[in-house]
Order: C-alpha cells, then sequence, then structure tokens
C-alpha cells in the first residue's frame, strides 16, 4: 500500500493510474479531472466552520476516484459505463470494503457518511 503525505501524491497517483492506462482521453479522464477539481475546491475551503459538510463529499470523491481505479482495468466497459457504476455505487464502497453488506447498518464513523 502506497503511502502519501500530501494533496499532491494522493492526486499524482490517480493522474498515474489514468495515464498508463488505455483511458487516458475520453470521457473517463475528463470525468477523473472534474473530481480533481472538485475536490481542490473543496480542500482549500475547509475550515472549523465547514469541516463536516466538507468531508463526507471528499470521502465521496475518495470513493468515486478508487472504483475507477479499479474499474477501469476491465476492458468490458466503456468509460460512459465505468461512470454510471460509479455514481451508483460509490455511497457503499466504504461499506462493503469492510465487509458489511449493503442491508447492514454500519457503525457510527466518518467513513460512512458519504455524499
Amino acid at each position: 500500500m502506497a503511502v502519501f503525505t500530501s494533496k499532491k501524491e494522493y492526486i499524482e497517483k490517480f493522474q498515474e493510474k489514468l495515464a498508463g492506462s488505455l483511458r487516458a482521453n475520453g470521457a473517463l479522464a475528463h470525468y477523473v479531472a472534474k473530481q480533481l477539481d472538485q475536490l481542490n475546491c473543496l480542500v482549500q475551503d475547509i475550515s472549523q466552520d465547514t469541516f463536516w459538510e466538507r468531508i463526507p463529499v471528499i470521502l465521496g470523491i475518495d470513493a468515486k476516484l478508487v472504483l475507477i481505479t479499479d474499474l477501469m482495468r476491465f476492458d468490458d466497459f466503456t468509460d460512459e459505463e465505468i461512470i454510471r457504476i460509479v455514481e451508483q455505487d460509490y455511497h457503499y464502497y466504504f461499506k462493503e470494503l469492510c465487509g458489511y453488506t449493503l442491508g447492514m447498518e454500519a457503525k457510527h464513523s466518518l467513513i460512512f457518511n458519504i455524499k
């Protein structure tokens, strides 16, 4: 597992994965760029007053980016299908990653408060 200590390192890893794939251009690349732009705006705007509003959206963007890197290796999916799947499933990504089924109630944690 790669450890990152800055926003720059975090973003560069996703950009590297995209650039190293056959999906470096097109709808998926545009979608990723849009997510990274939104992430930059949210991080710049974070403060004690905005933290609780921003962190669920930031976690949602993280879930989307991880799902994209998982799905983009499947040639069977078009960029548009990947985007559709990501938008449909990102709310549940961390829940499933932690072993919960969709019907189970997750523990009270920031990681499950995705927007």
